[in-house]
């Protein structure tokens, strides 16, 4: 089991094998609501008051991470992200370098984490 903090109530969670990480808002009793956020495999991440970014190897249920893809994503943040019903609006999937213009355009933050295992 992997349940760490990386910005706000989002998390980084994975329950039986770091191939299932991703992404989750913590919400009050414990639960963690996944909802329109990215599938695995999450192997890195990073946040900062207005976003949240993390880059992934898309994985299909049953299958193993394909690591000859990377996406990348971010999320602006909301005053609304402990709601349970809010709903984050997730852009991407990106590639290396579209992504890289995103973060220059935005000013998106780095990766805090990476799961050098998962990249």
């Amino acid at each position: 089991m992997h349940d760490q903090e990386l910005v706000g109530p989002y998390k980084l969670v994975a329950v039986d094998v770091r191939e299932q990480m991703v992404l989750c808002r913590a919400l009050e009793g414990g639960n963690c609501a996944g909802d329109n956020l990215p599938e695995p495999t999450i192997f890195a991440a990073g946040g900062d008051d207005r976003f949240v970014v993390l880059a992934r190897h898309p994985t299909a249920v049953g299958e193993r991470m394909n690591r000859g893809v990377a996406e990348f994503y971010y999320l602006e943040r909301s005053a609304s992200e402990t709601d349970p019903r809010f709903r984050a609006e997730v852009l991407g999937p990106f590639d290396r370098d579209q992504f890289e213009a995103e973060k220059r355009r935005l000013g998106l933050p780095a990766f805090s984490v990476v799961f050098e295992d998962l990249e």
